[in-house]
């Protein structure tokens, strides 16, 4: 006999503008991406907690939170079960749709219901406290609320901490029409991408804090782009961001080369995230197709993205 069982879907995420500054108080501009995605399947029974798969350390750091809270074990136990089609470790957050997603399946079978600003904290807690990974806020806010969002994470704003009167949603009819391209080949995990900056960061390195204050203008700069239809202006803020980028990350040219591609083909491009998935805007007058070959060429898998609906 099948024991009840939930699943849930969450979408990966592009960072379209202002990252990584989330890791710092910074604003960033972002949407889910629903061509992928990872599902959680939660089947009841089965006597304590099980976490299986490759993500079980993922699972089980969600269940966690939710211990933390006061939330007791399903009765009867319960098993987790982890599938995702999101490429690995190319920057389109996988694994914090995999917390989210399995935040969602528990709070569904526990009957709660939570906002999505309380899941999106927790999961980032997930991931920092529970597996000590250095990471910010804007994945698991993009993927707990779903659609276009502008992020305002300065604390000093919204009395010391995070708020969801920072997260403005956003129509995603605003966006141009843009191109996702990622690499084939997984990439290097993004805390450890994070790691050398985060600690210059911590140890008050002016150039550092001053690129994270300039990323997050951009994202405040590109939300005025969208409202007002100027493409062009989105674009000039989608290089910069690159450019600020590598002035702070050791790049070397196989890393760079997506970028190069897509500017060559008359785009501008940035990272999605830490690297090795890119989201470009094509620029008046260029055939999205021509962008779109230029990846194809060269082996890289792309297309125009769907914008995830909102939650």
């Amino acid at each position: 006999m099948d024991r009840p069982s939930v699943s849930v879907r969450v979408p990966a995420r592009v960072g379209l503008l202002g990252n990584p500054s989330d890791l710092y108080g910074g604003a960033v501009l972002g949407f889910a991406l629903d061509d992928f995605g990872a599902t959680v399947t939660l089947e009841q029974g089965g006597g304590e907690p099980r976490f299986e798969g490759p993500a079980a350390a993922l699972l089980e750091a969600a269940w966690a939170r939710l211990a933390r809270r006061g939330v007791a074990p399903v009765p009867g136990g319960f098993v987790l079960r982890a599938d995702t089609d999101v490429p690995r470790q190319v920057g389109l957050s996988g694994s914090s749709a995999l917390v989210v997603a399995a935040l969602r399946a528990l709070l569904q079978v526990h009957g709660l219901t939570w906002s999505s600003f309380e899941i999106a904290e927790e999961a980032l807690l997930a991931e920092t406290e529970e597996l000590g990974i250095v990471a910010g806020p804007q994945d698991r806010v993009l993927q707990a609320h779903g659609g276009l969002l502008f992020m305002d994470f300065d604390p000093a704003r919204f009395g010391g901490r995070r708020s969801p009167e920072g997260y403005v949603r956003l129509d995603p009819g605003l966006l141009p029409e843009l191109v996702l391209a990622w690499d084939p080949e997984p990439g290097a995990d993004s805390g450890t991408t994070h790691a050398g900056v985060r600690e210059r960061w911590l140890a008050g390195d002016e150039a550092v804090r001053a690129a994270m204050a300039e990323a997050a203008s951009l994202a405040v700069r590109g939300r005025a782009a969208l409202e007002r239809g100027d493409r062009d202006e989105l674009a000039e803020l989608v290089d910069a961001n690159f450019d600020l980028r590598t002035a702070l990350f050791s790049l070397d040219a196989a890393a760079r080369a997506p970028v190069e591609w897509a500017r060559a083909a008359g785009a501008a491009a940035k990272f999605c995230g830490s690297g090795g998935a890119v989201v470009c805007v094509p620029r008046a007058g260029v055939p999205t197709e021509a962008v779109l070959a230029a990846f194809e060429a060269r082996g890289w898998p792309a297309r125009v993205p769907r914008v995830g609906p909102a939650t």
